[in-house]
């Protein structure tokens, strides 16, 4: 079975490379030290998160680490105590947020999007008639679209933001594949940006470490979400994850996943033709539009049945929005390009109906 449903990247040496940096990080725990067997939020990752705001470049009161993104975007919703309020996504959107806000019991309202992702003026008309409490964005390079927005689409949707006093969740999981991005929303609007920056895209989710940056007002609430959430990230892992970082392994890998994303694009598009829709060239998925008369759950069903795994759009597809004609396909759930380029002739065969 071929996977291009997960789309997490990985190069074929770091498994070895990490299983040497966390052999490192766990030398190095001091075992007469009670407080590093303590839980972290109570002081043991002090260092950690100053060496953090240092490479975030924030003040260290407002840079937090998680256990990777998930948990970042989830410490965002309870700090900001959006339980049971409303949360404005793209019409398509990241699944993990609509699974966090049907769990915390939101409101979650779809906004129309174009080419570089939430329309500002859209957002504005929910806003009119919704009372809107946040907005969840992934701006540099959209989970499942593929997409960016420029500075220009930033800074209007932070009009609207200031305008009707939303907060900003922003999920910054695939920026690195973007080199060129605009400034991220913490730094266009920190006084309401949560920031969410998961190790699982850019290094690999082994690491289990995540990083955020908070709106000064919501500092204080930070701790007890962290306490409540996990009693604490994982000490020996946070510490190699800063040494990867602060080596330069980091910026050597996401290059190199930088070039390898450009290779696997553009063959799926070279495969795919006009079926895959217009993204960022480095991105590891794409979004495919369907043919008249295949639905997505007909094309997820055939594909499996011929051998690839792939994602439907209802995953994707914020509530009371039909349900596009459409597939994600993720290019990171296998290793090798060449498998990846085998699973993706079958997807175009059946969309050809060939298979």
């Amino acid at each position: 079975m071929i996977d291009l449903v997960w789309n997490f990247p990985l190069l074929a040496e770091q498994g070895a490379d990490w299983q040497g940096y966390l052999r490192r990080a766990v030398d190095a725990l001091h075992v007469d030290d009670a407080r590093e067997m303590r839980p972290s939020f109570r002081g043991a990752d002090t260092g950690l998160r100053e060496r953090a705001a240092k490479w975030l470049g924030v003040e260290t009161e407002r840079a937090w680490i998680s256990c990777g993104g998930h948990h970042g975007t989830l410490m965002a919703l309870f700090a900001a105590e959006l339980r049971g309020l409303t949360i404005a996504v793209e019409e398509i959107t990241y699944s993990g947020i609509l699974d966090q806000g049907k769990m915390l019991g939101c409101k979650v309202v779809g906004v129309a999007f174009d080419g570089e992702g939430m329309m500002p003026a859209s957002l504005r008309a929910v806003c009119e008639k919704e009372s809107v409490a946040a907005v969840f964005l992934m701006p540099s390079l959209h989970n499942p679209l593929g997409i960016v927005a420029g500075l220009e689409r930033r800074m209007e949707i932070v009009t609207v933001a200031r305008e009707f006093d939303l907060l900003i969740v922003e999920d910054d999981a695939y920026g690195f594949m973007d080199v060129a991005a605009a400034p991220s929303y913490a730094v266009l609007a920190p006084e309401r940006t949560f920031y969410v920056r998961g190790m699982s895209k850019s290094y690999a989710p082994a690491t289990r470490t995540g990083f955020m940056v908070v709106p000064e007002r919501f500092v204080g609430a930070m701790e007890n979400v962290l306490k409540n959430t996990t009693t604490g990230t994982a000490l020996a892992h946070n510490m190699a994850m800063m040494e990867v970082i602060e080596d330069g392994t980091l910026e050597r890998v996401m290059e190199a996943k930088r070039v390898e994303g450009a290779r696997r694009n553009k063959a799926a598009r070279v495969v795919l033709g006009e079926s895959a829709m217009p993204g960022a060239a480095c991105a590891w998925h794409l979004w495919l539009s369907l043919p008249e008369g295949l639905s997505a759950a007909d094309a997820q069903r055939v594909c499996l049945e011929r051998g690839v795994m792939v994602s439907g759009a209802k995953g994707f597809t914020a509530p009371g929005v039909e349900v596009p004609r459409a597939l994600r396909i993720g290019m990171g759930g296998e290793v090798s390009r060449e498998v990846v380029e085998e699973g993706l002739r079958i997807v175009a065969g059946v969309l050809r109906g060939i298979l």
